[in-house]
């Protein structure tokens, strides 16, 4: 499994990744004239919160945006769909007014979606801050990417994205093996290619993960 916590769970190519990462991206918040938001985009089970974990904990006044949790209550959403994959499945107004009041300084209330109940259960207060990163596969989705200032695509391997999603949904989502394996085919085969056409090229850098949880980057910010 991928690791998701912090720099003791990671090699030292992934480090060395990560760093030239959190390098650029302070730079360029440095630069920018208003609070700055940087989208984590990329398949399921793909890395994409051991990164933004990392770089929260690694850049001066940084904060997470969990996207996941913006999605609309599973007895609300359309039968086309019904997985969080899907731009149907999220609640896009919200989202985008969030990342509004970021870009005006103001604190954020984002919901927390409780997968087992299948609706948002509470919310938790995000405080201003100079970067938000907004964590989650529909980051990388064609109707979303205009919305931030930067995009970093994280990519893994097929077997190392179901391997990931099969222990997660199962262990902390309280999925069945035969629920699990659908979200996997729904989710990273068919929805993420369809809703994030042309994220690779649209993307400001691109991580990638192996088997061995060993993150490189593909394409590297300039």
């Amino acid at each position: 499994m991928i690791p998701t916590t912090g720099p003791d769970h990671l090699n030292a190519a992934s480090l060395a990744a990560f760093r030239r990462i959190r390098a650029w991206l302070a730079r360029e918040a440095a630069a920018a004239d208003a609070p700055f938001v940087v989208g984590v985009g990329g398949p399921g089970g793909g890395g994409k919160s051991t990164l933004s974990r990392w770089l929260r904990h690694h850049l001066p006044d940084a904060r997470i945006l969990a996207l996941d949790d913006f999605r609309l209550p599973r007895r609300h959403r359309p039968a086309h769909g019904r997985y969080g994959s899907h731009p149907a499945a999220n609640d896009l107004v919200r989202l985008r007014k969030t990342l509004a009041d970021f870009r005006q300084g103001r604190a954020l209330r984002q919901p927390v979606f409780d997968p087992v109940a299948g609706e948002a259960r509470d919310e938790i207060r995000v405080p201003p801050a100079r970067i938000l990163l907004a964590d989650g596969e529909i980051a990388a989705h064609a109707d979303l990417r205009p919305g931030f200032d930067r995009l970093i695509l994280v990519e893994a391997h097929w077997r190392t994205q179901l391997n990931v999603r099969l222990t997660r949904d199962l262990r902390e989502r309280g999925c069945t093996l035969e629920k699990a394996i659908d979200l996997f085919l729904q989710s990273n085969l068919r929805d993420y290619p369809r809703f994030s056409a042309g994220a690779r090229e649209a993307a400001h850098a691109v991580l990638y993960c192996n088997a061995r949880g060993t993150f490189s980057l593909r394409r590297a910010p300039v």
